[in-house]
């Protein structure tokens, strides 16, 4: 009994590391992709009749998340290189919410877009934003640092919820929003790596 459950299990391993749908060689892939200096995107499906996909993205910071945490929560300093974000202004602070303006041109197919994010910082490893006013229908996202490497390194990752609303098609935003999201992402990198000893 021991030895045939034994192979069962090392068989069960051995299909999982053959298959698409397995978890830990998914995230192994992904260690191995964000180790080489990629972006991981990932888009995760509605999960309501009229909810809208979300989009995640990933990339490792050679700093620790401290560090990290001091650009990801000045949303001023955090998008400074950012070319698509043409205004980027902290309205106001309490606690530990802050009210930011962003003026964002997604793509050249569509107009600019203003609105107003509020954020709520958990630091050190979580912030959270989601829309007070302007453009779109909704939006909800979060910037989360995840340490690694005994804390010297941070995996950042991204969220973004966008619904348009009814005057803009949801998947010619999504698309744009994918295909910006490694630049982005890199460019966050770079803002970090510049305002951080």
């Amino acid at each position: 009994m021991f030895y045939s459950g034994a192979v069962a299990v090392l068989l069960a391993g051995l299909i999982c590391l053959h298959s698409v749908n397995c978890a830990w060689s998914k995230e192994i892939a992904d260690w191995n992709a964000l180790s080489q200096g990629q972006v991981v995107i990932k888009q995760h499906p509605a999960t309501e009749q009229n909810d809208v996909p979300s989009v995640e993205a990933k990339i490792l910071i050679a700093r620790p998340p401290s560090k990290v945490w001091t650009v990801v929560s000045d949303p001023e300093k955090l998008m400074k290189d950012e070319s698509k974000v043409k205004k980027v202004k902290v309205l106001s602070r309490s606690g530990n919410r802050q009210n930011v303006e962003f003026n964002v041109l997604m793509t050249h197919f569509l107009p600019s877009f203003n609105y107003v994010l509020v954020q709520e910082l958990h630091p050190p490893y979580l912030l959270r934003f989601h829309r007070l006013s302007g453009s779109f229908k909704d939006i909800q996202g979060s910037w989360q640092l995840l340490p690694v490497e005994s804390a010297n390194q941070t995996i950042l990752t991204y969220t973004l919820k966008l619904d348009p609303g009814p005057f803009i098609p949801k998947s010619l935003l999504l698309t744009a929003v994918k295909s910006d999201l490694p630049n982005m992402m890199h460019n966050a990198k770079t803002a970090i790596d510049k305002n951080t000893p």
